[in-house]
């Protein structure tokens, strides 16, 4: 018989090279890619508006793309992972992107000497929760920043127990999971969702993609594709020994083979029990007296091989809306396209039905469901493709004293905010933008003093950050929904200095009064304790869910009669991107209410199906 070729017998180290982190990186970035949905999904609280995970996966993904991109030459890893850093904070969005980022930051000051030393590591650890914490105004309990701690507490704990920081850092998974579990108890808001922090679930996931990740590159001395190499040659000696009884003579190389260099303990007993198969083939049991499950085993020498090989096999993110009375439930409809990719993700409402799949053939998928129903809504991603958004090295000649930016999702409300004067707008749609993306848009302007305002608290520390960046002299409105940016706009004048334009910004963003509504995603409590179901559509009145109804119109009905005060008498209803034409609304709430006056606009936010202003 041909003895393989294993080379298992040299001590050989496995050293962390510039190439290697890259690689490292990358299939962590798609790691956390895969939980992408999962922590969108604990986002939704007051609205459904949940893009945590996107965030930090466009933070990371912005920063490969740099990286890709750069031709310079890096001396060791830590030089590299610091540069790395760096593109993270640039490319930051979103709170959960930023702190993230500041945490990097923190973590790659300390290692930017290469020493990756278990003391080093908690140095790093240690600096990176500081830096993530004293860059986050009003920190709070229940966040990521508390699972940043959690981390340095329990890994200070857990380092006179282990040599190896890997090890110390995956020990600790499971006590920052119970941390974790614990956030609905520090923060109201969570509780009252039902659900755990987003950011904090984030960071969790990143950290088991790293273990995951690393475990496969570091195991005590044994080189990853000796590894790869002996699990595809046992497995085949395995399979060989299945198909015949007697035993035959097995490559000493394999059988000599000194597996306790290898710490990861899940891939000791894999590779240990593969050998009691190999060397007692006629036996049914291990020395332990566990009996040997040798298709098993073959089964997990399958995987080692294929989890360590990670790629996007589906290359396309294909998503549809299909309407059809043919299909019974998601079970029918999974059975029918399951086959085309993995990743299937199927919510259904009555006749409809949302899917999400990963494929490689996008069009087949179209052409063979819609032979059972209507399709809605379709769109494919191509997962592959970088994002390329990169600061300009321009430099700013200042044009104007004072300029005015707004940053809004809605295409109707740039409109609008551009109508009322705004000198210019970063729509942004459904991807916060990045730290990069306002930096440009700021530099752009080319004025000395910039008045900057968003329609989201979560674009606030992003915009900061750009802020400190950028060349202009940016004065930072704390605004939170494009209501308050309307209110700004109607108030300051351009004759005003920009001291003055500042403090009218600020002093009458709260001067219209409005409410959002928009339909739960899950089953969450109003206000007063009333249950909102999943479904339901609902009212937030000063950031508080007063009133909740299944029907839309007659929650829009109810808001009137609850909130609209004598005083108002004009109602003004903007309407969201997914809210369908519905001309009979206007024409029933004038006969409702025949006292009041009704606009209505086009403001094509995501967040909310329609902003109610009384005036």
């Amino acid at each position: 018989m041909n003895t393989p070729d294993l080379d298992l017998v040299e001590e050989t180290k496995v050293a962390f090279d510039v190439e290697a982190i890259n690689e490292i990186i990358d299939h962590i970035y798609h790691y956390l890619s895969k939980h992408k949905e999962y922590l969108n999904g604990l986002n939704v609280f007051p609205v459904p508006d949940g893009d945590t995970g996107l965030n930090m996966v466009l933070t990371i993904q912005g920063a490969i793309a740099h990286i890709q991109k750069s031709e310079k030459t890096y001396i060791h890893s830590g030089e590299y992972l610091e540069d790395f850093a760096e593109q993270m904070l640039l490319n930051s969005r979103g709170c959960s992107g930023v702190i993230l980022s500041l945490f990097t930051q923190g973590f790659t000051q300390i290692t930017a000497n290469n020493d990756f030393s278990k003391e080093n590591i908690y140095r790093a650890i240690e600096n990176g929760y500081q830096n993530a914490y004293n860059g986050t105004e009003n920190p709070k309990e229940g966040t990521m920043l508390t699972l940043m701690r959690a981390l340095k507490e329990k890994y200070a704990e857990l380092m006179p127990l282990y040599d190896n920081p890997l090890t110390i850092i995956q020990q600790s998974i499971p006590y920052l999971k119970e941390v974790l579990n614990q956030t609905p108890e520090m923060l109201p808001v969570l509780k009252q969702a039902g659900v755990v922090d987003s950011g904090g679930a984030g960071f969790v996931v990143l950290l088991e993609g790293i273990n995951k990740e690393l475990s496969q590159h570091v195991d005590n001395g044994i080189p990853l594709n000796n590894l790869l190499k002996t699990a595809r040659s046992i497995q085949k000696l395995l399979k060989k020994r299945l198909k015949k009884t007697h035993k035959d003579q097995t490559a000493s190389s394999i059988l000599n083979l000194d597996f306790s260099r290898i710490q990861n303990s899940r891939l000791a007993e894999v590779f240990q029990n593969a050998m009691v198969a190999l060397s007692n083939f006629h036996l049914n049991h291990n020395g332990n007296g566990k009996p040997i499950n040798r298709e098993k085993i073959i089964g997990d020498l399958q995987e080692i091989d294929n989890s360590w090989n990670p790629e996007i096999k589906e290359k396309f993110c294909t998503e549809f809306v299909l309407e059809t009375d043919q299909i019974k439930n998601k079970d029918e409809l999974k059975e029918k396209i399951g086959h085309y990719g993995d990743s299937l993700i199927i919510v259904n409402s009555n006749n409809k039905y949302k899917v999400h799949i990963h494929t490689n053939k996008p069009n087949d998928v179209f052409e063979d469901v819609s032979r059972y129903g209507t399709l809605l809504f379709t769109k494919v991603d191509d997962m592959k493709k970088q994002h390329k958004n990169f600061l300009s090295d321009d430099v700013v000649d200042y044009e104007r004293d004072k300029s005015i930016f707004c940053i809004v999702s809605g295409k109707g409300f740039a409109d609008i905010l551009k109508n009322l004067g705004a000198d210019d707008i970063l729509c942004y749609g459904k991807n916060k933008p990045s730290v990069k993306q306002l930096v440009k848009g700021l530099n752009n302007l080319k004025a000395k003093n910039v008045i900057a305002a968003s329609d989201d608290s979560d674009i606030l520390m992003a915009l900061k950050y750009a802020a400190s960046l950028c060349k202009a002299n940016v004065h930072i409105v704390e605004s939170d929904n494009p209501i308050s940016l309307i209110s700004m706009m109607m108030s300051i004048s351009k004759d005003y200095d920009i001291h003055t334009t500042f403090q009218t910004a600020m002093n009458n963003l709260g001067n219209i009064q409005f409410c959002g509504i928009a339909q739960s995603s899950r089953d969450v409590l109003a206000e007063d304790g009333t249950p909102v179901h999943k479904g339901d559509f609902f009212a937030v009145y000063k950031k508080k869910i007063v009133l909740s109804n299944p029907s839309k119109n007659q929650l829009l009905t109810n808001v009137i009669e609850k909130i609209v005060s004598n005083n108002n008498s004009l109602v003004t209803l903007y309407k969201g991107a997914n809210v369908k034409n519905d001309e009979q609304l206007i024409k029933l709430l004038k006969e409702k209410f025949p006292s009041l006056d009704f606009e209505e606009y086009y403001g094509g936010q995501l967040n909310y199906l329609y902003y109610i202003t009384f005036e």
